[in-house]
């Protein structure tokens, strides 16, 4: 019997004041009611059913296209399949970027659901799993066809970036006029009132916020800034999920599930530059 399984066992027999009720236990005729409900009890708690049904919460701080509050965003979709092929169900959980990793390291959370290699050299409770989620491709979004060949070029324009993104905060740090922002809706709303020159963000969501805002004469500018491949991160008390996660992803993108999802999540969008249809398994 599994320790756990028999403390709770043993809970469920105490009164209020916590100690045993022996006068349940008086007589032999009485004595065998309480232990067939508690063998019950412990069949229930400890049967592999009741093991599948233990719920992870997964931090995100997006709002649309890859976390939505229905849950049905193409990274929710992503983790909760693979949480379900390990037998667990995965409750994604909005929270503002700037305080999402701090809350997975402090244990309010079990995962953070989209960050690049490296957050643990900072967050030292956080795991990642190495098979990754997606590839994000992040550009200078703009209203006018700006010349523009990495990081430095962009030295001398007005600069949005929405805090708590680190590769664009960290690769910015410095530039005389970056305007940091608490969410992307103040992002391209900036950019359309004419108040910065580039907003800086992952392109397949850039498109998402264009499109649902209806703004006009906004596309990104080529080439990217930077490709990075993005990962999930656990909680430390979950570290033996790591493994199992990373096998599951790996899987779903072998039998097609990925691909599956990624383009029911985003067939919609169409990428301003050039009319193109967003490639297929992208996310790769």
């Amino acid at each position: 019997m599994p320790d756990t399984c028999a403390r709770r066992i043993i809970r469920t027999g105490r009164g209020g004041g916590g100690q045993l009720r022996r006068d349940a236990f008086n007589s032999p005729a009485s004595s065998a009611l309480p232990l067939a409900a508690a063998l019950l009890i412990l069949t229930l708690i400890c049967s592999p059913a009741a093991a599948q049904t233990r719920t992870v919460t997964v931090s995100t701080s997006y709002k649309s296209l890859l976390s939505t509050p229905e849950q049905t965003g193409m990274l929710d979709l992503l983790v909760k399949e693979a949480f379900k092929r390990i037998g667990l169900e995965a409750e994604v959980v909005f929270n503002p970027t700037g305080r999402s990793l701090e809350d997975v390291n402090e244990g309010l959370f079990d995962v953070e659901i989209n960050r690049i290699k490296g957050m643990e050299k900072e967050y030292p409770n956080l795991v990642m799993v190495p098979e990754h989620n997606m590839v994000m491709r992040f550009v200078a979004f703009s209203k006018e066809d700006l010349p523009i060949d990495g990081w430095d070029s962009l030295r001398g324009l007005r600069i949005g970036v929405v805090k708590g993104w680190r590769i664009l905060e960290e690769n910015t740090r410095g530039f005389p006029d970056v305007t940091l922002v608490p969410t992307e809706t103040e992002l391209f709303n900036m950019l359309d009132r004419d108040r910065i020159d580039v907003a800086l963000y992952d392109e397949l969501t850039g498109y998402e916020q264009i499109s649902l805002r209806r703004f006009k004469g906004m596309r990104h500018l080529e080439p990217p800034l930077a490709g990075r491949e993005m990962h999930l991160y656990l909680h430390a008390r979950i570290r033996d999920l790591v493994e199992p996660l990373s096998e599951a992803l790996g899987s779903m993108k072998e039998d097609g599930t990925y691909d599956r999802i990624v383009r029911q999540a985003t067939s919609h969008l169409v990428i301003d530059s050039g009319g193109k249809d967003w490639p297929q398994g992208f996310g790769r």
